[in-house]
């Protein structure tokens, strides 16, 4: 399986590199009011947008995560509280 992950990599590796050297014309993105960015290849500009996704994509995925650690805490509680109820009952069930 690790072999298939490296090729895959390197395959990965292979076409950015491709992208980079047919896209290296440089341009500057316009914004809104008259506002414009500094010159850069298109590549620079999308590894950029494409490294701002990850990271947003990280940061979105970081809190889910945190939520759902809360909830299972809350599930593992609610089951330990039951199991003592269950336990209750048993015990005050006369035996025959």
């Amino acid at each position: 399986m690790t072999i298939l992950k490296g090729i895959f990599i390197i395959l990965l590796l292979a076409a950015a590199i491709g992208f980079a050297v047919h896209n290296d014309e440089a341009f500057s993105l316009r914004y809104y009011f008259g506002l414009e960015s500094q010159p850069l290849p298109l590549f620079l500009w999308a590894f950029l947008f494409l490294l701002v996704g990850v990271i947003l994509a990280g940061i979105v995925a970081f809190f889910s995560k945190i939520g759902l650690h809360a909830k299972v805490h809350r599930f593992k509680k609610t089951l330990a509280d039951l199991e003592k109820k269950r336990n209750e009952l048993k015990s005050s069930i006369p035996s025959p």
